[in-house]
């Protein structure tokens, strides 16, 4: 017969073993593929002329901390792009982003944007400043915070179909961009394992000098095709 003691000792490790087990290790490659020629079309948010479409291209290569870089920009529907690429071991480095007003950012570092495992419940968080080059190449400094959370793994159903256990993050960005403007985006991405992003919420959101927000742009959109191929 257990003693009081040991009955509690075995709840204990029953306890520690389910919380250790429910937090499961993603490759985050697995669910952001990072190839130029990758291409996904959504269902237009109801205000939007054409197709909603995001893709990836072969980006710039970049020389940063006395390490080359070959890049790919992923564009949004606007056509601003982010500048990415894949490290082994690190995960999926962030350059900055080229704006759809043909401004651009660079940030003093490349900054991880995924690490390459992440575990469910997780959070991470980007804080760096940046040069801001405008379209009469003038420049000015800002600084962008980026906080996200691995919240769960969940089936979604959408114009493409349905897709099993995906990667649901949650986030919340800032900008300010170092001439009084300021901006942030609040979103929700679920990604599909060897697809990418299949259902999409965010809000774009305009932030005045005296802290009124705006919202400049609401989007919600689930995936309806797709062309994806595996990073080398």
């Amino acid at each position: 017969m257990k003693t009081n003691k040991q009955i509690l000792s075995l709840v204990c490790f029953l306890t520690f073993f389910a919380v250790s087990g429910s937090a499961q290790t993603l490759k985050i490659a697995e669910y952001y593929q990072l190839k130029s020629g990758n291409k996904w079309n959504y269902i237009a948010p109801p205000t939007w002329k054409g197709d909603y479409v995001s893709q990836m291209e072969t980006g710039s290569d970049f020389r940063t901390e006395g390490k080359n870089y070959s890049t790919i920009s992923h564009f949004d529907a606007t056509k601003a792009a982010k500048i990415l690429t894949f490290v082994k071991g690190k995960g999926i480095f962030y350059f900055g982003e080229n704006f759809a007003d043909k401004t651009f950012v660079r940030f003093d570092a490349p900054q991880i944007w995924f690490p390459e495992k992440v575990k469910i419940g997780a959070e991470t968080k980007i804080e760096t400043p940046f040069t801001r080059t405008l379209t009469d190449g003038k420049t000015n400094r800002g600084t962008y915070t980026l906080k996200q959370k691995y919240v769960s793994e969940e089936d979604v159903k959408v114009t493409a179909g349905e897709f099993k256990k995906c990667l649901r993050i949650e986030s919340e960005s800032f900008w300010d961009l170092g001439d009084g403007k300021k901006a942030r985006t609040v979103s929700i991405y679920h990604y599909a394992k060897n697809v990418g992003v299949v259902k999409a919420s965010a809000r774009f959101i305009i932030i005045n000098a005296e802290g009124k927000e705006t919202v400049n742009r609401l989007v919600e959109t689930d995936l309806k095709s797709y062309r994806v191929s595996k990073q080398k």
